[in-house]
């Protein structure tokens, strides 16, 4: 199981994307954070972006799905990462295992 990382575009819907992502059956649970600020430094300046980031709980075998389904959409390089959970609660273990696809 792991935490999927999205950094959406800001005029992206990502209240859509998650959504079909629960529909779908890619992710278990999600929660958006609207507004999040990140700079980089580019050349000699550093740049500001605002992005809603997207954090969403599933099975890791799900991740290449989830990345093809984004590219899909969107048709842009769109910034994903995981991590592993390594250790929840029974309850939260079944959330994930009952609420994404069987593999």
């Amino acid at each position: 199981m792991v935490n999927v990382i999205i950094y959406l575009n800001k005029s992206l819907d990502a209240k859509e994307l998650v959504d079909t992502l629960l529909r779908n059956q890619l992710i278990a649970n999600a929660s958006i954070d609207c507004d999040n600020v990140s700079y980089q430094f580019e050349g000699d300046q550093i740049i500001e972006s605002i992005k809603s980031v997207i954090t969403a709980q599933t099975k890791s075998m799900l991740f290449s799905q989830i990345e093809n389904f984004i590219q899909q959409k969107y048709e842009m390089d769109v910034p994903i990462y995981s991590l592993p959970l390594t250790q929840v609660s029974v309850s939260f273990d079944a959330l994930i295992r009952s609420r994404t696809q069987k593999i």
